[in-house]
């Protein structure tokens, strides 16, 4: 019996899979092959040239932590988007479990990654804080509130994994707010990028690809893809103009990098 439900499901998968409009059968691997590709040209320059980096290599061992499972949980996402248009649901499924644990390794690995970077008050590569200045550590843990919506998109993806239109959003948007650090770095590279309305603009532009995709593709706009990208918009927005710049904060984050 158990057998024949997933039998079923595995059919009304690939049935769907069939009627979907063919922009919104390849946009996820589109986004996700932009997003591999601005963390290569976002991390690349300090690799490649390291004579401006403010440590040289090799990385730390909670660096190479992070390096490593954030491209894994990349690889796999883009395993995952490109595993149903393929036909292959059944693996999309399996390969999911790795997805989960990789998305809480994750969170994990890049939290002792700032907690060691605000200790220091400098990033390795010198893309963020220029070689021979120093940030407190609410300045440098400040990013971490990106982890947050990153956890409850990807909490809730899982929750809502049979329902295919809301799962693969819901992980979409969780695989958009990693955009903030790639974003930052280029900023780091590209001093001519710095400008407040460019990064607001990239900001918005971002969280608009999934809104603007349903609009074209489906002739709606999917309630996950706006007010998640809204909620996702609004909190680090929020945080920080609200919270990262309060005594408060500094105290706190003074507090966890004793």
């Amino acid at each position: 019996m158990h057998t024949n439900r997933m039998v079923s499901a595995s059919n009304a998968v690939q049935a769907a899979e069939k009627h979907r409009h063919p922009a919104d059968r390849w946009f996820y691997v589109g986004v996700t092959l932009a997003m591999v590709l601005l963390n290569l040209v976002s991390f690349a320059p300090s690799i490649i040239n390291p004579s401006e980096r403010t440590v040289p290599l090799p990385l730390t061992s909670i660096d190479l932590a992070h390096v490593l499972v954030s491209l894994t949980w990349l690889l796999v996402f883009l395993a995952q988007v490109t595993l149903v248009p393929a036909g292959w649901p059944a693996v999309h499924r399996r390969l999911g479990v790795v997805g989960v644990l990789l998305s809480a390794a994750l969170i994990v690995v890049t939290w002792f990654m700032l907690i060691e970077g605000a200790r220091r008050g400098f990033d390795l590569s010198g893309d963020l804080v220029p070689k021979g200045t120093t940030v407190s550590p609410g300045a440098f843990l400040a990013p971490a509130n990106a982890l947050v919506p990153f956890g409850a998109f990807v909490a809730a993806a899982v929750w809502c994994r049979r329902r295919a239109a809301v799962h693969k959003r819901l992980m979409m948007l969780a695989m958009l707010t990693t955009a903030g650090a790639p974003i930052a770095h280029l900023i780091g590279h590209w001093p001519s990028l710095r400008p407040l309305g460019l990064l607001i603009g990239a900001t918005v532009v971002i969280w608009s690809l999934l809104p603007i995709h349903d609009r074209l593709s489906q002739g709606r706009i999917h309630p996950v893809s706006l007010w998640g990208g809204v909620a996702s918009f609004a909190w680090q927005t929020l945080f920080f103009v609200l919270i990262a710049n309060t005594s408060a904060w500094q105290a706190f984050a003074a507090w966890l990098v004793l």
